[in-house]
């Protein structure tokens, strides 16, 4: 049947609203369902926060008002994909009605290929976010219309599929997210680095991380506060001494080595009678406690370092735990930050990374009671009390 002009106009004219209707559904059915609900909810966090930039405000104004209708995201989908079905069977046959045979079906396809498909879906994957907030009055409408259709489909979906939760990513999958957006210059290195280590450091033990116990300074609670004692615990160049009782696996606490300088050498005070008043107590921690807890440990405010001993499996003598190492709150830290801490200790020619310091860090020089001298590190004659003096006011200022 021949058509007239009036026909052809209106045809056209239908082809080409059908044609946008189909552009329309194709678009918003890869763009709004490629949002994921776990991002949205982010981008909305994001705008909200006090120091978000323009562009984050308005992408989060726009990530509100698709939010509920992405909620339901079989119910949409169902929507979408009714609607688009009708107009490109509509799209098929009116197009079919204007040409005939090979060519309407060659025209129809190329029509809804090029205009109802791939136009749409590029612009709609590049700009999910902002056109789909732009369309939301619209979608609803549209979503009312098919609603008695889709919403069986869509609850038998949801009973079959489950609803959707969004993407939820392992920690070896943020990682991966953390090295793309640091390649792509959106975070700089330090700030991957901690995200990483905060990310694993629940991961490792107390073991991964100590300070080997035979690299620590260590006396006897029998120990003589003398002229040697003292210069011997300044030229090792640390904060602390560990204070042990008739072994080395029974430590009692520690002493700052500052608070020496309320020691008068002349006196050959007893460290048992001086740890009475200056000592502290100092927790201890399984090697497989996990780092974590550690940290827990030291927010509480208890401690800023802990013992690591290992149970004995057989008792030797009165020892029912072998000491293994320490480990202190700034062990913790650089697992996270991923980077030595230089402390105020650490300027000058005292600066040494944490490796070089635990290298440094003398064998225990006290066994049994029996005070033994640092000849290897220190080779002068005793010290004269001015000296001592000196060196406890230098510790002092430092600490």
């Amino acid at each position: 049947m021949e058509l007239s002009g009036g026909d052809i106009a209106l045809k056209v004219g239908a082809l080409v609203l059908l044609l946008a209707l189909s552009a329309m559904f194709a678009g918003l059915g890869l763009g709004l369902m490629s949002l994921d609900l776990i991002e949205l909810e982010i981008v909305v966090a994001a705008g909200e926060d006090e120091h978000a930039t323009e562009k984050e405000r308005m992408n989060s104004d726009a990530a509100k008002q698709v939010l509920p209708l992405r909620r339901n995201g079989n119910l949409l989908l169902t929507t979408l994909l009714l609607g688009n079905v009708a107009v490109n069977v509509l799209t098929s046959i009116i197009a079919a009605d204007l040409t005939s045979g090979l060519y309407g079906f060659i025209t129809s396809t190329l029509l809804i290929l090029i205009f109802g498909e791939i136009v749409p879906q590029a612009l709609c994957s590049k700009y999910a976010l902002v056109i789909g907030s732009k369309v939301v009055p619209l979608v609803r409408v549209l979503v009312a219309l098919f609603y008695i259709f889709a919403k069986p489909v869509s609850m038998a979906l949801d009973a079959t599929l489950g609803e959707d939760i969004g993407t939820v990513f392992t920690k070896r999958q943020l990682a991966e997210i953390i090295d793309h957006h640091e390649k792509q210059q959106m975070i700089d290195k330090d700030e991957g680095s901690i995200i990483r280590g905060a990310m694993t450091f629940g991961n490792k033990t107390a073991r991964s991380i100590m300070t080997p116990a035979d690299k620590v300074i260590m006396a006897p609670i029998s120990a003589v506060l003398d002229c040697v004692f003292i210069h011997s615990i300044l030229a090792s160049g640390f904060s602390r001494v560990f204070v042990h009782g008739t072994s080395v696996n029974d430590i009692v606490g520690t002493i700052h080595v500052k608070d020496f300088i309320f020691v008068d050498p002349k006196e050959n005070t007893r460290l048992s009678s001086f740890f009475q008043i200056f000592g502290q107590s100092i927790r201890s921690v399984d090697p497989d406690c996990r780092l974590s807890t550690l940290l827990h440990t030291f927010k509480s405010g208890s401690a800023c370092l802990v013992l690591v001993k290992q149970p004995q499996t057989i008792n030797v003598g009165h020892d029912m735990h072998t000491l293994l190492g320490i480990v202190t709150l700034e062990d913790v830290l650089e697992e996270i930050l991923q980077t030595e801490i230089l402390d105020e200790r650490d300027t000058s020619d005292r600066r040494r990374s944490n490796s070089e310091r635990k290298q440094f860090l003398l064998h225990r020089f006290f066994d049994e009671g029996r005070r033994l001298g640092f000849d290897d590190l220190y080779e002068a004659d005793d010290p004269s009390e001015d000296e001592l003096a000196v060196g406890l006011v230098q510790e002092l200022l430092t600490t």
